[in-house]
């Protein structure tokens, strides 16, 4: 005899594990997911109210990011920031993303040399003759392909490339500094990195490395007489009561990216994988709008307090160029071999002429 209750009971029963099976067949995509997102700046405030003027911290990054991810994902994906170096300094947090402790990093890419020394190749000085070219390259086959050996060599999948501050300048708080020559005798703080070393070296100055979080009090101290840093962080730690001069020679573009664990990211659905990677792309495209705006207006705002903020003359521009590029590119070879300079060097000289002509 036929028996309605049981029957009934096998079809919501084999409907329960159709269901399951659907689930499992996709689970990254279905679940809940929260990303941990790291970054070295104190967070930017910006309402349609107020703001904090922080346009050049590297947070921009992450805010957007996870503005665009939670809105998105309808909080399907939730992303967790940690501002501030709360996860310890860039060198530290791009281990962790490595490891895969951390699932996203928008930390400043200067460390990246220390897993991908070919990395060297874009951070040498007058690379590139101004940022649209810079930005132009950065978004070509040359830089797909770093991105490509940064995936194999330690892991970490760059979702975008870009220039933190943009342009690093020298500061000081002994003297107007035209060219190269007048750095002699002032003890410049650097990056903890090897290239910046140099470049402050054969400049003519005495490269002194220390922590950015003791930059005020060392300049306060005198235990260095400058600092190479972009003019759009200064009011991030209140240089402008220390220092009294700026050149603005635009010697360096400081190189940012937006990286997250590969394996991680291999992990998601292809729509997720969609949604974080234009998600970066937005993110990195906001920080470099903010940071060079934010470098437009801390040169009226450091005028204002009476620091000296010198352009260098066009002939005076040649003799940084002069005296920086050719020197690194020939030390950047010595590191890493020729062939990632050249790539980069002729994808430069390939896009000015495509934007600017002959």
């Amino acid at each position: 005899m036929f028996n309605c209750k049981n029957a009934l009971t096998k079809m919501m029963t084999v409907a329960a594990v159709l269901i399951l099976l659907g689930f499992l067949g996709n689970p990254i995509a279905l679940a809940d997911i929260t990303i941990k997102c790291g970054s070295y700046d104190t967070p930017l405030e910006l309402t349609l109210e107020k703001t904090n003027g922080e346009f050049a911290s590297t947070n921009i990054k992450a805010q957007v990011f996870k503005k665009i991810v939670e809105n998105q994902s309808q909080g399907r994906i939730k992303v967790k920031v940690f501002p501030a170096g709360q996860l310890g300094n860039d060198r530290e947090a791009l281990l962790m993303t490595k490891q895969g402790s951390l699932e996203a990093n928008a930390y400043p890419a200067n460390p990246l040399p220390n897993y991908v020394p070919e990395t060297l190749a874009i951070q040498i000085p007058y690379m590139f003759r101004d940022i649209n070219v810079a930005m132009r390259v950065m978004q070509g086959p040359e830089a797909d392909e770093l991105a490509e050996l940064v995936r194999k060599k330690m892991g970490g999948r760059v979702l975008a490339w870009g220039f933190e501050g943009p342009y690093y300048n020298i500061m000081n708080t002994k003297k107007r500094v035209r060219v190269p020559s007048d750095l002699k005798g002032l003890k410049i703080r650097v990056m903890e990195a090897p290239s910046m070393i140099e470049v402050i070296k054969v400049a003519g100055g005495t490269p002194t490395p220390i922590s950015w979080t003791e930059v005020y009090t060392s300049l306060q101290q005198g235990v260095v007489d400058g600092i190479e840093t972009a003019i759009a962080y200064v009011r991030m730690i209140k240089l402008e009561e220390q220092i009294k001069y700026v050149n603005m020679s635009n010697f360096y573009l400081g190189p940012s990216n937006f990286l997250v664990n590969d394996k991680w990211y291999s992990s998601l659905s292809p729509d997720d994988q969609k949604l974080i990677k234009e998600a970066a792309q937005r993110a990195m495209t906001t920080f470099m709008g903010l940071s060079l705006w934010g470098e437009d207006l801390m040169v009226e705002y450091l005028r204002e307090r009476k620091v000296d903020v010198y352009y260098p003359t066009p002939s005076e521009m040649k003799e940084w160029e002069n005296t920086l590029k050719p020197h690194m590119i020939e030390w950047t070879k010595k590191q890493i071999g020729s062939e990632w300079v050249d790539k980069f060097l002729n994808a430069s000289e390939r896009v000015e002429k495509e934007l600017y002509g002959n």
